[in-house]
């Protein structure tokens, strides 16, 4: 009987010191799991900018003609067209830079006292014209407008070599989030440590820094263009440790 009793104590002993030791080890890994939860980051947006010049216009100008008979309409237009196309080539513009964006015919109709009218066909011709050079661009729009072209609906400027701003942009936009980051680190007593995470915000975007002037000419009708410049802007996020 003393022997099993004895047993009974070295076993119960036993299972209390198991049981202690897993608390015990428990006990270090939520420690260091807590500090490891401890670390003091900031996050900071910066944003860089730089304009580049334009190097490169879209015209759009169309041809729009009018007459009872939609055949006639369609005929009339088609000639204008050819006309404003052909000398376009003659001024020096390639013909694969001159394309048709849009085309569509349509009859004017209206109403009076409750009865409907209607009136004359419309065939419109939309002309696309595409330089590379933007002192250009006023002369296709006199050529286009003098040999036919009877609606101007737009114009637009784009920059062709962005590279190298888009490199710029995205230092700055780094550099301004360091300084920004900085700024608050020391501000709250807190020394900046090294970079954890760097991310660009959605893609570099594109805008018209300085508009583009579109004059009426007074004498020789030649119409004055002034292409502007285009600004490429890079927003990135930034995570830094602190010390």
């Amino acid at each position: 009987m003393k022997k099993q009793f004895a047993k009974k104590l070295a076993l119960k002993a036993a299972a209390t010191l198991a049981l202690l030791g897993s608390i015990t080890l428990c006990s270090c890994v939520l420690r260091t799991e807590e500090k490891g939860e401890a670390q003091r980051s900031i996050s900071v947006t910066g944003t860089g900018s730089v304009r580049v010049k334009s190097d490169a216009a879209t015209i759009n100008v169309a041809v729009a003609t009018y007459n009872r008979s939609v055949i006639e309409a369609a005929r009339l237009n088609a000639e204008a067209v050819t006309k404003v196309r052909v000398a376009l080539i003659d001024a020096g513009f390639p013909a694969d830079s001159i394309t048709t964006s849009d085309y569509r015919i349509w009859q004017d109709i209206s109403n009076r006292n409750g009865v409907q009218y209607r009136g004359d066909y419309r065939v419109t011709n939309s002309i696309h014209i595409v330089t590379p050079d933007t002192s250009k661009a006023g002369n296709a729009i006199d050529v286009a407008v003098k040999n036919g072209a009877n609606e101007f609906s737009s114009i637009q400027f784009t920059a062709t070599n962005t590279a190298d701003a888009m490199r710029e942009a995205r230092t700055l936009a780094i550099k301004n989030a360091a300084e920004a980051a900085n700024l608050m680190a020391k501000t709250a007593g807190a020394d900046l440590g090294r970079v954890i995470k760097i991310e660009e915000q959605g893609q570099p975007y594109f805008a018209r820094a300085e508009g583009a002037k579109l004059m009426a000419a007074a004498n020789d009708f030649a119409t004055p263009i002034n292409a502007g410049e285009q600004e490429v802007t890079v927003h990135v996020y930034c995570q830094y440790e602190l010390k």
